[in-house]
């Protein structure tokens, strides 16, 4: 990790407005400098289908976490026929606009590009290897889980990841709203998903590289805003097993 990128990290809370990382406070996610971030603002154009989505997927949670057959097939659905696939543009649509609405220092901006592209790449390899390239729900299912290992410190086993995945997909597919996005705007919600998971895990690896504790804990919180902000639940109430996402 670049040793910069701290430095940069800590000015971009003070140029969004959080205050100092070590004594950044987070109430409810409508109440956050967070939400005045493109990204946050990019979901919520999108509210009502990401409402009706985290319903949809609680559900089909449930069911799929009692019963095991379900969950094989919402797997060989998700990979044979996926519903949130993407013909992906040859340039990233939302990176520039992202790092703008955290510094506006034009070197801060572009180093925190570097930052954001280097984490789509790392991103994309690992979807390509689990073969789910340019897909809305994994790009859902890796904000969850790099928010969810930040937040406790747990990383979820991938079979937990595949399957919760798999019935993203299904709870996207399955709404009208989401059904009539065309391919740009479902790889803007592509990239929002991404570029939500990307500075927390950054923060959070330079945070324990480093065994910086306040600004760990700082991450922790931005995690955890993220968490609600895409499962609308508090994040004390999820729970990864070994096999799927579950309410407490």
């Amino acid at each position: 990790m670049n040793p910069s990128i701290r430095a940069i990290l800590i000015t971009v809370f003070i140029t969004a407005g959080f205050g100092s990382p070590a004594s950044a406070q987070f109430g409810a996610p409508s109440s956050l400098s967070f939400s005045n971030m493109n990204a946050y603002l990019s979901i919520q154009k999108n509210a009502a289908m990401v409402r009706e989505t985290q319903t949809r997927l609680d559900s089909i949670n449930r069911r799929n976490n009692s019963d095991r057959s379900a969950q094989t097939t919402a797997r060989a659905q998700a990979q044979t026929a996926p519903q949130t696939s993407f013909s992906s543009s040859p340039q990233r649509l939302l990176v520039t606009q992202f790092s703008q609405s955290l510094s506006n220092d034009p070197t801060i901006v572009s180093q925190l590009n570097e930052t954001f592209i280097g984490g789509f790449t790392a991103f994309e390899q690992e979807a390509q290897r689990l073969g789910r390239p340019n897909n809305v729900a994994m790009a859902f299912t890796y904000l969850v889980g790099v928010c969810y290992m930040v937040h406790y410190g747990e990383e979820p086993s991938e079979t937990a990841l595949m399957n919760l995945q798999a019935n993203v997909d299904a709870a996207f597919g399955s709404s009208a709203t989401f059904k009539a996005l065309n391919s740009q705007e479902r790889q803007k919600l592509y990239e929002t998903f991404v570029l939500m998971a990307t500075l927390p895990l950054a923060g959070y690896t330079v945070a324990t590289e480093e065994k910086d504790q306040e600004l760990l804990e700082t991450y922790r919180s931005i995690a955890g805003v993220s968490l609600e902000t895409a499962l609308g639940v508090r994040p004390d109430r999820l729970r990864f097993t070994a096999t799927g996402l579950e309410l407490r």
